[in-house]
């Protein structure tokens, strides 16, 4: 009979582990909403100093009396105890309040209810006399008539010898607000609530602004990062040095053909993960001018029925296009239209308000295979994955290309494209952040 050993399985502890991540992450959400915790943080510090401002001081003036019990009386210390409470009752009573409200003016008894405090100082027969008062002299003026006035009502029936053993003086110092007290449950309290507005607008309005964002929330490789268009009609980021996006563009086409170098794709589908993209198509026309400028022939071809903003190149409106060429009614030769470069030709939309919703699904494939002898690559300009299936139709040919609007997008939308895309295990080659802030400006030459 054998026993086999069994190593004890070592338990790891996560807990440091997570609580650096939930830092880091407070840390980021903080960052990203920097100016909303500045602004309520600043909004909330304020309120406080304006209530210390306008907050009324008041003071407290203390007087106090000795209450001695007669030596040829016997009682037990648990009486004398009870007697020095009522005593200290008594300080705070209504027949003494309405004999102090005769000879102090200005307050009710209810008011010097409010204000007054009688209690017995522990281990003593002193009773302590405490009187808060927005006036400090009426403040030690009240404490002293008290004191004064409290044998006059003995309840102890002649038990207690009373001897005032400090009277009151005006105070020099208020003691409400406590200011420090104040200053610092305010800070905690702006703390708090900055924290708490900004997480509470990150998730409502949160936007994808990182690559390394975009690439946790699409499960994707970041193929490109491209700064925010600033083309002007008639130029091409993707042909001037000078541009800001020019080397962004470079990148992104020399991502896309080393990730596709082992199975390489005549059909490249870009969609975007935002259904208001600024840059609609940008992305396609600057890729096909570049690929155009490293030998390849390229076709892009628009198949977003979305009458929306597109790039110029691409809406060519009233032009035949994909829709006439895949209805049978246009040939693809004859309807093509000269692209913004040599080797770049484009395919408008064409009539497609008119087209079957199923042309596209059972004559794309055909179509591809009408371009083989012409071009290299065909790029085709999809509509938003949360639009329409367009994207995931034609990308069963080929793969696609995520483009994520920074700025623009909730990453639960982007997370919802990425998912869609995937969910019939489509060939999805990465994603593109655009639209993000430069990091260095090049320089461009006097007179260039």
């Amino acid at each position: 009979m054998t026993t086999t050993m069994v190593a004890p399985i070592e338990e790891t502890d996560p807990g440091p582990a997570a609580v650096r991540g939930g830092l880091r992450s407070l840390a980021a959400l903080l960052w990203r909403r920097k100016w909303t915790v500045v602004i309520v943080f600043a909004l909330v510090a304020n309120a406080v100093a304006a209530g210390l401002i306008l907050a009324d001081r008041e003071y407290t003036a203390s007087a106090r009396i000795a209450a001695t019990p007669q030596a040829d009386l016997v009682s037990s210390p648990a009486s004398y105890d009870d007697l020095l409470g009522t005593v200290a009752d008594v300080a705070e009573s209504r027949p003494l309040l309405e004999q102090v409200a005769e000879r102090v003016d200005g307050l009710s008894v209810d008011q010097l209810r409010d204000e007054v405090d009688g209690e017995v100082v522990p281990g003593t027969v002193i009773v302590h006399v405490a009187v808060t008062d927005t006036d400090a002299t009426r403040a030690a003026e009240i404490a002293n008539v008290i004191v004064e006035l409290l044998p006059t009502l003995d309840p102890s029936n002649g038990t207690f010898d009373y001897h005032v053993t400090e009277n009151a003086v005006v105070p020099d110092e208020f003691t409400s607000p406590d200011i420090p007290l104040t200053v610092l449950a305010g800070l905690v309290l702006a703390a708090v609530l900055a924290v708490v507005t900004a997480a509470i607008a990150d998730r409502s309005f949160r936007t994808v602004t990182e690559p390394e964002e975009a690439e946790q929330v699409t499960e994707t490789a970041i193929l490109g990062v491209i700064p925010r268009p600033a083309e002007t009609e008639g130029t091409l980021a993707a042909t001037d040095y000078w541009a800001e996006e020019f080397q962004a563009v470079r990148a992104l086409r020399v991502a896309i053909e080393f990730t596709s170098a082992e199975d390489p794709t005549r059909l490249l589908v870009v969609t975007s993960a935002s259904a208001a993209d600024p840059w609609a198509g940008w992305t396609e026309v600057n890729l096909a001018v570049a690929l155009a400028e490293a030998g390849h022939r390229v076709l892009v071809v628009n198949t977003d029925r979305d009458d929306g903003h597109v790039h110029p190149a691409l809406a060519l409106h009233g032009e035949p296009g994909l829709y006439d060429v895949l209805a049978g009614e246009s040939d693809l030769a004859d309807t093509v239209q000269p692209g913004p470069v040599e080797g770049v030709d484009v395919l408008p939309l064409g009539d497609a308000h008119l087209a079957a919703p199923s042309l596209m699904e059972m004559r794309f494939r055909g179509f591809l295979e009408d371009t083989e002898d012409a071009y290299d690559v065909v790029i085709a300009h999809a509509a938003p994955v949360s639009a329409s299936e367009d994207a995931r139709i034609m990308a069963i040919h080929g793969a696609v290309l995520l483009v994520v609007p920074a700025g623009s997008v909730h990453p639960r939308f982007v997370r919802r494209a990425a998912e869609h895309l995937r969910s019939v295990r489509l060939r999805v080659l990465g994603s593109v952040l655009i639209g993000v802030r430069p990091t260095r400006r090049p320089r461009r030459p006097r007179g260039a």
